[in-house]
């Protein structure tokens, strides 16, 4: 009788502690709540967010017909959080935002509480929640680093209890792996090392069996085919491999962050080490391994396109590994002011790269509830949702100004925009939009992915509409040498319609262009102008191959470590940046006035000289510029829009 009253009691203790966790938990996620709006901002990014959540609503099918460095499932997390575009979308998105931070806020403060008093684990929680701005590799390290670090006198627990962690981590890789390209391999990553530090073949087996289902279950549910798996792999490879190279870019205002960059992990593995004297030594080498692959993966996020928002994922997630530190309870005072001098250091590098207010906004639980709760008003509220949906159509439209004229030319037809995918033109204006298979023009940089696109504008998928627009490239590019393969098919199988400025609108039409014929090869210094030869017939192209402009020797590995230096072409003088990898595949140089495009929508620059050369000096050796020219066919004219 007294045994099943204690047994009472302390039962009852414990749902009593489970209440104040749970209370705990929920204070911590809604104080540091991280989505500050569902309305969707114009421009930048925001164009290839709505593609995806268009994709998303319209079932468009990933692999050959749609690579980008997110997935089908890319929507969930995008890089500025939930928007409205699709209400079930949305809530889809928002729902997912909402578990992630539940989970990490739990798993932040059950790392806390093992070394500080419950309200300051909760006021540390929230701190560093509220600088994290990438919660799933956040939350994939502290599952792992919680399960390496579990005391041994622990009892195993039976059962489902025990699978708990192998089955949730491989359920968020496998959701992942369909999310951003590059975080799923992370994740992966992540817990290959935590399962290797902790071998068991009933972990192993639950966490393969989670990310194979959860990665099936989100493949069919998006519309997605057995018969994309391989190509959705094989493509992934290619935005992953080629991305630093193509898109890597760096702020001089910015050198500082590289010292910070290293001393803060520096302290914390330091912290890591010292504070794991006592774990089994695979334990130990296995948090350090964990630590290792997570800044590595965060630093190549933060450091490729280093700018003030990729810096900030970087350094926000700095504050998760000093959070996760496994402090003694007794004697550690000295590791515990160390961990959060690391987090105060963290607030200060983000304060010196965006701004106080900005921080502080973040870090604001009365703004963030309130932002949690009108967000919960809008999710219920049709009204609340058509009203913001009509205003986002209005700034597009402010923004992309597309005529009516235009837009009734397009009809329902499927319709491409170049040289941006405009996403969000297409979501305002309601069109059928086919993309290219990269989403981006700019996308498609390596030649497996220009490849795609051309095989894509050449075949029966093929836009019958294409709107151009007269824009700047994005860092510094020329639009003419984007995606080099698929800018000639677009000159060779398209004709204007009709133009009305900014807008040119494209209708497809019989192939126009010949075999390509050598025309002259010429080799030349890093750096040094090369004459464009004349065609030898009068109606024909002129391209350019340029081969050998990618890395070689020791900058391979800078390549792989970060990024390499920028290549450029100079045009007459006039540079622009160059996507190596896609050079070879032949820039349009020059065509007849009467063949290209009619006035400011001509594509053809027309240099007489040519130079390629590197950022930072020039390399030795010598470029090979391959010439080569395309014979233009008679065509009979298109019929103008009415």
């Amino acid at each position: 009788m007294e045994g099943a009253t204690a047994q009472r009691v302390v039962a009852g203790v414990r749902g009593r502690g489970n209440v104040v966790v749970a209370a705990c938990v929920a204070v911590v996620a809604l104080a540091a709540w991280p989505v500050h709006s569902l309305r969707a901002d114009i421009g930048s990014d925001w164009s290839w967010i709505a593609a995806l959540d268009y994709a998303a609503e319209h079932g468009l099918r990933f692999g050959d017909q749609i690579t980008w460095s997110y997935g089908p499932l890319g929507f969930l997390d995008t890089w500025h959080g939930p928007a409205l575009y699709y209400g079930d979308v949305l809530l889809l998105s928002w729902l997912y935002a909402a578990v992630l931070q539940v989970l990490l806020a739990y798993a932040l403060l059950s790392a806390l509480r093992r070394t500080l008093p419950l309200p300051a684990a909760v006021l540390g929680a929230v701190v560093v929640l509220a600088l994290t701005a990438d919660p799933a590799p956040a939350l994939a390290l502290a599952w792992c680093a919680l399960a390496l670090t579990r005391p041994d006198g622990a009892p195993e627990r039976d059962g489902m209890r025990a699978l708990a962690f192998p089955l949730a981590l491989g359920a968020l890789t496998g959701v992942a792996l369909l999310g951003k390209l590059n975080e799923g391999v992370e994740l992966l990553a992540l817990a290959l090392v935590a399962l290797t530090a902790v071998p068991r073949r009933r972990d192993t087996l639950a966490f393969a069996g989670a990310l194979v289902g959860a990665a099936a279950l989100g493949w069919l549910a998006t519309g997605q085919t057995f018969a994309d798996v391989v190509p959705y792999v094989r493509n992934g490879a290619q935005i992953v491999s080629g991305y630093a190279a193509a898109m890597g870019t760096s702020d001089p205002h910015h050198q500082w962050t590289y010292l910070a960059a290293f001393a803060l992990p520096a302290l914390a593995l330091a912290l890591l080490w010292t504070a794991t004297r006592a774990l089994p030594r695979r334990r130990r080498f296995g948090l350090l391994g964990l630590s290792v692959v997570y800044v590595a993966f965060a630093f190549k996020e933060g450091f490729v396109r280093q700018d003030a928002e990729h810096l900030e994922v970087y350094f926000g997630g700095l504050a998760v590994l000093f959070a996760l530190i496994p402090v003694r309870p007794r004697g550690g005072r000295r590791t515990v002011a160390l961990a959060a001098g690391g987090v105060v250091a963290v607030v200060l590098a983000l304060v010196a790269l965006q701004d106080v207010g900005h921080v502080a906004r973040r870090l604001n639980p009365v703004a963030n509830v309130a932002a949690a709760a009108d967000q919960l008003r809008t999710l219920g509220s049709p009204s609340r949702q058509d009203a913001l949906t009509a205003d986002l159509r209005v700034r597009l439209d402010a923004l992309y100004h597309l005529p009516p004229q235009l837009r009734t030319a397009v009809g329902n037809r499927p319709v491409m925009f170049w040289p941006f995918l405009f996403g969000e033109a297409a979501y305002a204006y309601g069109l059928n939009l086919r993309p290219l298979p990269s989403l981006e023009p700019y996308g498609a940089y390596t030649p497996a992915l220009d490849r795609l696109g051309a095989r894509m504008l050449a075949s029966g998928r093929a836009p019958a509409r294409i709107l151009r627009a007269r824009a700047a490239g994005i860092d510094g590019r020329n639009p003419t040498f984007e995606a080099p393969l698929a800018t000639l098919q677009i000159f060779c199988r398209y004709r204007q319609l009709a133009a009305q400025e900014p807008w040119q609108l494209l209708v497809r039409a019989s192939d126009r262009c010949g075999a390509p014929r050598p025309l002259q090869t010429r080799t030349a210094a890093w750096g040094a102008p090369v004459t464009v030869p004349a065609p030898r017939s009068l109606d024909a192209l002129v391209l350019a191959r340029v081969e050998g402009a990618g890395p070689q020797g020791l900058e391979r590995l800078r390549a792989l470590l970060l990024r390499p230096a920028p290549r450029w072409i100079a045009l007459d003088g006039q540079r622009f940046r160059l996507v190596a990898a896609t050079a070879a595949d032949g820039l349009l140089l020059s065509a007849p006035p009467r063949r290209d495009y009619p006035g400011q929508f001509a594509i053809a620059p027309h240099p007489r000289a040519i130079a390629v050369g590197r950022d930072g000096g020039q390399p030795g050796g010598t470029l090979t510029y391959r010439f080569e020219e395309v014979p233009l066919r008679p065509v009979p004219p298109v019929a103008r829009a009415p």
